[in-house]
């Protein structure tokens, strides 16, 4: 790892109860370079009395539903809006208690989670745990087509409901107000960092009474309200929720979401102090923030995942020896330094650095050894001549095209061409089955946790699983991880890896830093594993 880098400068550690008993779809896109920083900026001035306004960078939303929202740009918006039944620790990433006060389970199959009386929405309606139980059946059922049904799919009850066999999920009961039952289909010992995701966040009546409308102005349960209605393009604004009960209140009194379609023009504007804060420095300025930005930067560590899949059901790349001899032939020393100027993290494993269990040494088949890679593909009987894939648009062409000339000159491998989409068709083009060769792909955690670092794309008939890999023993193998108490987890899930890096269907490139830069009037800006600069913990200087 980077001993320069420098991660999540300032964090709050929030309580965490004593009475815990046990503990498929963002794809990534490449940021680029170098930087060091401590995050801060006017470290001398005093905070604004009453918390003060932020403005912050996000993108166009594809929607403000929780239950159907799956990518970060309303995703971060989302996360200050409501308040799910258990949050993210961010210092240790286990599951802290939000709306639910305790939880238990004897099994990892039932669960009983006790609730907060004190919550309400926006609206002042109270949140019960009949809330919870009506918002989930509403996400699951296949008539309101909710892209983080399959989130649900541990329930019992789950499939009856997508088959169109039941209306309601039989393991989801809410026993009275404040206290949630839930019933799984098998052992589960993540279930409490699962429920942290925004796909589970609860919804009010009168969203159900008109959807559309609801998420304009969405009424939430969270540290904010919304001020007025989205406007797309533009904005969405929001306030804090002085009756929110929970123990760390918003800093900020306001929050400004400033919508950019382009992002460079968001990092200038942070220059000329009409922005405060841009998460995602584009890859073609991180080189020079240092001269740009001074101390008023810093790099963050997250869990995005950036690797080479195999279509392993094309003849071609069937042969395992095949696939340890194309990573035995990256050097990703070479690629990270020449491309990224030592920015990012090498990958010699599958599970992030920013999880616990992650090994820095995990992969045997990593290490840069060309001779050998040489001997492998050519007794494996490689192709002299295939196409490597990739999206547009964002960055990737350099470093992939950088791995293919490493092949070329390491394998015997005579010509590699290219195929690079939008993004769109790109993905298309992998659920159609009609990739012929390599392709870049990345993963980001929404939640975090080693079951979803690996089990929605790698296990047999996952909706993920893009190299349409399978193997019996890596099934069984995370099945048995999943079934542990998640605080004995940990050793389950790095053999279930093991199984991949013996295996390889994707080939492990780097895990991705992000940059935050921003002005002299905020402090304390730092981002989680997901990439969401904390806003919530932000700090205005007064001027």
């Amino acid at each position: 790892m980077n001993s320069e880098r420098v991660l999540n400068p300032t964090r709050r550690r929030r309580g965490r109860s004593a009475a815990v008993v046990g503990g498929s779809l963002a794809l990534a896109l490449v940021a680029a370079s170098c930087g060091n920083g401590n995050g801060n900026g006017n470290g001398d001035a005093e905070a604004s009395e009453g918390g003060g306004t932020i403005s912050t960078y996000t993108c166009e939303p594809q929607n403000l539903q929780p239950g159907n929202n799956t990518e970060n740009c309303g995703s971060r918006v989302l996360q200050q809006l409501f308040t799910g039944l258990t949050e993210v620790d961010y210092e240790t990433y286990e599951a802290q208690p939000a709306m639910a006060t305790d939880w238990q389970t004897d099994d990892q199959v039932q669960w009983t989670f006790e609730l907060s009386d004190e919550y309400t929405f926006h609206n002042g309606d109270p949140v019960t745990a009949q809330t919870f139980v009506d918002t989930w059946n509403w996400v699951v059922d296949p008539d309101n087509a909710q892209a983080t049904a399959n989130f649900h799919d541990k329930f019992l009850g789950y499939e009856e409901v997508v088959n169109g066999e039941a209306e309601e999920m039989e393991g989801i009961r809410a026993v009275d107000d404040y206290t949630l039952e839930i019933e799984l289909v098998e052992p589960f010992g993540q279930l409490p960092i699962v429920l942290t995701y925004n796909g589970f966040y609860p919804m009010p009546e009168a969203a159900f009474d008109d959807m559309d409308a609801f998420q304009q102005a969405p009424i939430g349960n969270g540290r904010y309200q919304m001020d007025g209605e989205w406007v797309h393009d533009a904005e969405i604004n929001m306030d804090r929720y002085e009756d929110w009960p929970g123990e760390d209140p918003g800093t900020p009194d306001r929050i400004e979401w400033r919508i950019y379609n382009d992002i460079e023009t968001a990092y200038l504007d942070v220059q000329a102090g009409e922005l405060d804060i841009l998460g995602e420095v584009p890859p073609s300025r991180i080189g020079q923030i240092e001269d740009d930005f001074g101390e008023n930067y810093s790099q963050n560590e997250s869990s995005r995942f950036v690797y080479i899949g195999l279509p392993t059901y094309q003849d071609d790349w069937e042969d395992v020896d095949l696939r340890r001899a194309l990573s035995m032939a990256m050097d990703r020393e070479e690629i990270n330094e020449q491309i990224f100027e030592g920015a990012m993290t090498p990958a010699y494993g599958i599970l992030p650095p920013i999880l616990p269990m992650s090994r820095n040494d995990a992969c045997e088949y990593c290490e840069f050894e060309p001779e050998q890679a040489a001997e492998l593909y050519e007794e494996a009987g490689g192709p002299s001549e295939f196409t490597m894939y990739t999206d547009i648009g964002t960055g990737h062409n350099e470093y992939v095209e950088a791995i293919a000339n490493q092949w070329m000159s390491n394998l015997p491998v005579d010509d590699i061409t290219f195929q690079s989409l939008e993004f769109a068709q790109y993905l298309d083009l992998h659920d159609s089955r009609e990739v012929t060769g390599p392709y870049r792909l990345g993963w980001l955690l929404a939640y975090p946790s080693a079951q979803y670092a690996m089990e929605p794309l790698y296990t047999t008939g996952a909706a993920s699983n893009n190299a349409e890999y399978s193997s019996e023993e890596f099934d069984e193998a995370i099945r048995e991880a999943n079934f542990a108490d998640a605080e004995d987890a940990d050793e389950l899930y790095q053999a279930a890896e093991d199984h991949l890096l013996e295996d390889l269907p994707v080939l492990p490139l780097f895990f991705q830093d992000y940059f935050i830069v921003h002005t002299d009037r905020v402090d304390n800006v730092y981002s989680d594993l997901s990439s969401y600069v904390r806003v919530e913990d932000v700090t205005v200087d007064e001027d």
